[in-house]
């Protein structure tokens, strides 16, 4: 049946989008597929490791207790959950086991006292009533004594270095809440991997458009009492809404990018298939919003997005009339530059602009008026960085946008959209969604290290618009280390950050501003909501910059002040997936 399936998708993939797209694409499922496999087996620690995980001794006791809702759970999918517990390495832990069954499914608390009389470190507590997801992970939390809790769901595995991996991140970065890789499988079988979610560092806007960090997840105790529990109003989505509460009174935020925990896909699970959970997907846009309302008094609108319908679409709110200067680079622009102006300036959704034209340094002084724009002349060997730093010191604006040229809009309100997400006071730069003139994606953030280069890259490079990327990524609000060719950024943070660099020409400027901002603690974010078509494909590289003579020069000047980034890897990009392609492929 699998096959059948895989057959019919790739017969309305042909038909849309031809033969040798098709073929490349099945060669990327198949592969990613067997890559997977390979994944789970890279769960299987070694006995002599696990043995070495055993024995090691950290300098401060900390206990886990692992809180698990119970509800009329299978008997065998029960033992096994049990069993991935007790084979933990790492020794110092209590598993919480809150029974909400109802009489017909008696023999769970069987199964759990015959267990529970071999180890004291299972406890089980028979619940009077059901209290639902909530009520019951609320309960089991209660149970334990241990200053960490970690949330186990009842049909789900831990992998055996599991406890172990979060204790040594505990210890190195002291965080207090800390989250890893996982991935689901086909139950009863643990080797038939469905997929691998492979996650980023802690991307808080990310955090606000799906719950990426999902599991596994553990926090102290004291953050979760700060914050509180679970909220059965949120039930379907009350991972979500714990998460986002967490993350937001934590100390320290740690990820473990390994693969420590097993989602077990079962048919009528959430895992199996959310499109029929609507009270999921209700819950997931509630979880948003009162967080937003009730955390930063911010009333925005949460739409489900067509991708997937736990996946958000957040619609900040325009505080005041704030006043935007947008560089617009026009010298590469060979049709008619009044024409796309109007356009542009007639679909922005945001009226309080003053518009810059920059022109070659070798046009008549005399340009043909732009309607609503002032017009800059490149001088003689003006860089592409001083250019632009000149047109945005010419005004006193709040906001300055920057274009790599004069965009064809394919999203109206685009700019009021990017806008809402740069007042945030956590934002940096924003960033749009770019195509090319034939259609393919030329800009969906920047990633570090990426590219032949390895400098900074372009994920999914001219990809076709259709594919959603990885879990859907190309087609929601991200953190992103870096954007550009189109940056909306705050004049006081883009001033904070010490503008753009005088050590650059042409290239890679922009993209040593958004490391500036992330080392001053802002987030930078990529906005697929606002969409513009900007560019050729012949002049797309996956190479950010290197269309530009002076490439070499500033990649030598960015290796050299971001050295330690490159060394340390992107914090949105998992270490597990390839630097050398654009489509988030295993390494």
């Amino acid at each position: 049946m699998e096959l059948v399936g895989t057959i019919r998708k790739a017969g309305t993939f042909l038909r849309a989008n031809g033969l040798r797209k098709t073929v490349n694409r099945l060669f990327l499922r198949f592969g990613r597929k067997k890559a997977e496999k390979r994944m789970l087996a890279r769960t299987r620690v070694s006995e002599e490791e696990l043995r070495r995980q055993r024995e090691q001794v950290f300098d401060e006791p900390l206990k886990f207790s692992i809180a698990v809702p119970l509800y009329n759970t299978p008997v065998d999918v029960l033992r096994e959950m049990i069993q991935s517990v007790q084979e933990q390495s790492y020794r110092d832990w209590e598993l919480c086991l809150a029974d909400g069954s109802d009489e017909a499914h008696d023999q769970v608390g069987a199964i759990c006292r015959e267990m529970a009389a071999g180890d004291d470190r299972i406890l089980y507590r028979k619940l009077e009533r059901n209290d639902g997801i909530s009520g019951n992970s609320n309960a089991a939390a209660k149970m334990g004594t241990g200053n960490y809790l970690a949330l186990l769901d009842h049909d789900d595995l831990l992998a055996p270095n599991a406890l172990f991996e979060m204790r040594s991140a505990i210890a190195r970065t002291k965080a207090d809440f800390v989250y890893s890789d996982e991935l689901t499988f086909q139950s009863p079988r643990r080797d038939r991997v469905e997929v691998v979610r492979l996650k980023p560092g802690f991307a808080p806007d990310t955090l606000l458009t799906n719950n990426y960090i999902c599991h596994f997840t553990v926090f102290s105790r004291e953050l979760w009492n700060r914050a509180g529990g679970f909220r059965s109003e949120y039930d379907g989505s009350q991972d979500h809404d714990l998460f986002l509460r967490l993350t937001e009174k934590a100390k320290g935020i740690a990820h473990v990018a390994k693969v420590l925990y097993l989602w077990r896909s079962i048919p009528g699970s959430v895992a199996e298939d959310i499109q029929h959970k609507e009270y999921a997907i209700s819950a997931g846009r509630r979880a948003v919003r009162d967080f937003l309302r009730e955390a930063r008094g911010i009333e925005a609108d949460v739409q489900s997005t067509e991708v997937f319908p736990t996946m958000y679409h957040v619609v900040y709110p325009i505080l005041g009339k704030p006043m935007i200067r947008i560089v617009l680079d026009g010298r590469k622009e060979t049709g008619d530059p009044k024409k796309k102006l109007l356009e542009l300036q007639r679909r922005t959704g945001w009226d309080e602009c003053r518009w810059t034209m920059i022109t070659r340094a070798d046009s008549p002084e005399e340009t043909e008026d732009l309607k609503g724009a002032d017009t800059l002349q490149a001088k003689d060997g003006e860089s592409r960085r001083d250019i632009w730093t000149r047109a945005a010191e010419a005004g006193d604006e709040e906001y300055l946008l920057f274009l790599d040229g004069i965009p064809e809009v394919m999203t109206d309100g685009w700019l009021r959209e990017m806008l809402g997400e740069a007042q945030q006071g956590h934002v940096g730069a924003v960033g749009a969604k770019l195509y090319s003139e034939l259609g393919n994606v030329r800009h969906a953030g920047v990633t570090i290290g990426m590219g032949p280069g390895g400098i900074a890259g372009r994920p999914y490079c001219l990809w076709n618009p259709a594919n959603d990327g990885y879990f859907g990524q190309i087609s929601v609000m991200q953190n992103m280390a870096a954007v550009t060719d189109c940056l909306l950024i705050a004049r006081e943070k883009w001033k904070a950050a010490g503008g753009f660099s005088e050590a650059y020409q042409d290239a890679l400027f922009d993209v040593d501003l958004c490391l500036r901002l992330l080392e001053k603690g802002y987030y930078n974010v990529f906005d697929p909501h606002a969409r513009l078509k900007m560019g050729l494909e012949k002049d797309t590289w996956f190479d950010v910059g290197r269309e530009y003579g002076t490439y070499a020069w500033d990649a030598k000047i960015f290796r050299e002040r971001n050295e330690s980034m490159l060394k340390s890897g992107d914090p949105f990009f998992n270490p597990n997936l390839s630097l050398k392609h654009e489509d988030w492929r295993y390494r």
